[in-house]
C-alpha cells in the first residue's frame, strides 16, 4: 500500500505534533523543580534577612534602653545635686538673715533718740498732710490690649482683629466686653 504524497505530509505532521507535545512535558517537570528550588532559596534568604534585621533591631532597642537608663541616672543625680545646693543656699540665707538681725540689733542706739529726731517726729505728727487721692496703679484692659482696641476702634471686625493678633475670636470678644464693663464701673 502506497501512500499518496499528501499522506506522507499528514504522517510527518502528526509525528512532529506528537514529538512537540511529548518533549515539553519532559522539560516542564525539571523546570517546576527548579522553580520550587528557587522559591525555597529565595524564602530562606528572606528569612535570614528578616532574622538579621530582627537581631539588629533587638540590639538597637537594648542599646536605647541602656542609654535611656544612663540618662535617667544622670538626670536624677543632677536633680539631687540641685536639691542639695538649694538646701545649702537656704541655710546660708537663713544664716545671713540672722547675721543681719544681729548686726542691726548691735548697731541700734541703746540711748534715747536725739532731740532733733524727737522734734522731727513731732513735726510730722502735728503737720497737716494733704491726702493724695488714691490712684489705681493697675493698668486698664484698654491699655494692656492697646493694639487690639486700636484696630477695633478703626472699625475692623472682631474676626479680622483676631486673625491679625493670632487670637481666638471668643477671646477678643471677651476682652472687649470686659473693657466696656471696666469703663462703666469707672464712670
Amino acid at each position: 500500500m502506497q501512500l499518496a504524497p499528501w499522506g506522507y505530509i499528514v504522517l510527518l505532521g502528526a509525528f512532529v505534533l506528537v514529538l512537540s507535545v511529548a518533549l515539553p512535558r519532559k522539560k516542564s517537570v525539571p523546570e517546576k523543580a527548579n522553580q520550587t528550588q528557587n522559591m525555597e532559596i529565595a524564602l530562606e534568604q528572606f528569612m535570614e534577612n528578616m532574622e538579621s534585621d530582627n537581631r539588629e533591631l533587638v540590639e538597637l532597642v537594648k542599646q536605647n534602653r541602656i542609654e535611656n537608663s544612663q540618662q535617667l541616672e544622670q538626670r536624677e543625680q543632677r536633680i539631687n545635686d540641685l536639691e542639695q545646693r538649694c538646701m545649702d543656699l537656704e541655710t546660708k540665707l537663713e544664716q545671713a538673715a540672722q547675721f543681719m538681725v544681729q548686726q542691726a540689733a548691735a548697731s541700734a542706739p541703746l540711748t534715747k533718740p536725739m532731740q532733733g529726731e524727737a522734734q522731727f517726729e513731732e513735726a510730722i505728727i502735728s503737720s497737716d498732710i494733704e491726702e493724695v487721692p488714691h490712684v489705681d496703679s493697675r493698668p486698664t484692659i484698654r491699655s494692656r490690649y492697646a493694639e487690639l482696641f486700636e484696630m477695633y476702634d478703626q472699625g475692623k471686625s472682631i474676626e479680622s482683629v483676631a486673625r491679625k493678633l493670632e487670637m481666638n475670636k471668643g477671646e477678643v470678644q471677651l476682652i472687649i466686653q470686659l473693657a466696656k464693663q471696666e469703663e462703666g464701673a469707672r464712670d
